[in-house]
């Protein structure tokens, strides 16, 4: 996640548009590397209030979940992405947050394990109506 790469239309398609039924207003975490893919649906607005706290404390791969964006988090980037997801559920008193923040690390660390995992993430509109 440390530069913007443009992914050619077959890595994209098998990445990203392959068996996801969200909602108009949802994003979502495919989680790769196990047996099957997990996906994980999260309202637009807790993804935004990721994105927001990331900012505000600093923390690094959480600020990469930007509005209306497609990017991977590869196996290398993964163990910081935990870390990130972990301190930002000491520092934040939210159990909304905490829900959907347990809900993605019980996929990353399920089997085989975080080291064979990378994820895929679409973000919706933080700004719907705006333009």
């Amino acid at each position: 996640m440390r530069k913007k790469t443009k992914f050619n239309y077959e890595v994209a398609k098998h990445l990203f548009d392959e068996g996801v039924a969200t909602e108009d207003d949802s994003s979502y975490f495919r989680v790769n590397g196990g047996p099957e893919p997990i996906f994980i649906s999260l309202p637009t607005s807790i993804v935004h209030r990721l994105f927001r706290l990331a900012q505000a404390y600093n923390i690094r791969q959480l600020r990469f979940l930007e509005s209306n964006v497609k990017l991977v988090i590869g196996t290398y980037e993964l163990p910081e992405f935990v870390k990130d997801l972990e301190r930002l559920k000491k520092l934040v008193n939210d159990e909304v947050l905490h829900h959907y923040a347990n809900t993605l690390l019980e996929a990353i660390k399920s089997e085989p394990g975080p080291s064979a995992k990378h994820i895929a993430v679409s973000t919706g509109d933080f700004y719907p109506g705006s333009a």
